[in-house]
């Protein structure tokens, strides 16, 4: 009987078959594998950064609280190379956050780079409400545009704002000869210039600005947005009396959150006057039939300060002349050997 030999075609398929369907198999496992260990170093990369966020907040916060006591100073703070973004009630690093609680502080949106710049004022209305914190960074260049460099209300906002700013005094003329010398962010402040827009120069088309106009005379502000190839008006104007609150404008980029911080200070100032009025009123049996009697039972210029900042915006013309009042009385106690009202 004869026996029949296979064929080896077939032999070769099945063998090449089998071989496809390993190499196939070691693919999917070896996919399995590199996607798996890819996920861990994802998720540990991912971890690390938010630990290295939430390390960096919490130093952050620390910096801040530190700076709000040193009333009057300015301070460069060296810092790890990132970014902070900034909201009225809070500051993100990453994924990380931080309240900024009653804390009254100014800076633009975000702020990019290895370097902090905090200055810190009191705020007197007359008396100490809270301090101003305002914050930005090297990274940052602030125009100071006059009508001309000697402009006299321009050269004195240019000096009142700390030296170690990126800062620089300029002519409405030179405003337009303007050129992106590699700064993150520009800001352009006009001062008393009666204009409500201006057009951006050509070399800034893909630079991120922003703009403020002062009105010295008026006590006012108002924020300029960018609007394609313009800066203009984007909202009403703010009434400051003190310089402290246009500094806070100056510092700002965006005008809702500057208008929620100072709400938060005239809700502080509402609070404080009630305190002092109810201490008065506490001290007042104290100094019966005295010449210092009149000075602290129902203070009337706290009471009326209490309603002029009852909501906001507040009565502004108010504000200002109980602030006058206030001091006076001041003296006068002074003047009578009465303990002074702050």
């Amino acid at each position: 009987m004869t026996k029949k030999l296979a064929c080896p075609w077939r032999h070769s398929r099945k063998a090449q078959a089998e071989s496809q369907l390993n190499w196939i198999f070691i693919l999917i496992v070896g996919a399995v594998i590199l996607a798996f260990f890819t996920l861990i170093v994802v998720k540990q990369r991912g971890a690390a950064e938010a630990k290295f966020a939430g390390k960096v907040s919490q130093q952050l916060n620390t910096i801040l609280v530190g700076a709000k006591v040193a009333s009057g100073s300015v301070q460069i703070i060296p810092t790890p190379d990132v970014s902070i973004r900034f909201t009225c009630n809070d500051y993100y690093i990453g994924p990380a956050s931080q309240r900024l609680g009653n804390r009254v502080m100014f800076a633009p949106e975000f702020i990019e780079g290895n370097k902090l710049i905090t200055w810190t004022l009191d705020w007197n209305v007359p008396f100490k409400s809270t301090s101003f914190l305002y914050l930005t960074s090297p990274f940052v260049r602030y125009y100071i545009v006059g009508r001309d460099v000697t402009d006299p209300a321009a050269m004195s906002l240019f000096d009142s704002v700390p030296n170690q700013l990126n800062k620089r005094l300029i002519s409405l003329s030179d405003f337009e000869l303007v050129r992106d010398d590699g700064d993150k962010n520009l800001r352009f402040i006009f001062v008393d210039l009666g204009r409500e827009s201006f057009d951006i120069p050509a070399a800034l088309e893909d630079v991120d600005l922003s703009g403020l106009i002062v009105d010295t005379e008026g006590h006012r502000v108002r924020f300029l947005v960018r609007s394609v190839d313009a800066l203009i008006s984007s909202g009403p104007y703010y009434t400051y009396t003190e310089n402290e609150v246009m500094y806070g404008a100056f510092f700002s980029d965006n005008e809702e959150m500057y208008s929620c911080i100072m709400e938060r200070a005239y809700n502080r100032l509402n609070m404080v006057s009630r305190v002092l009025l109810e201490k008065f009123n506490i001290m007042a049996p104290d100094y019966e039939s005295t010449s210092c009697e009149g000075l602290y039972r129902d203070n009337p210029e706290l009471s009326r300060m209490i309603i002029a900042t009852e909501s906001y915006h507040p009565d502004y013309s108010e504000v200002g002349s109980l602030k006058s009042e206030l001091r006076e009385k001041n003296q006068l106690a002074q003047l009578r050997s009465c303990p002074l009202l702050y």
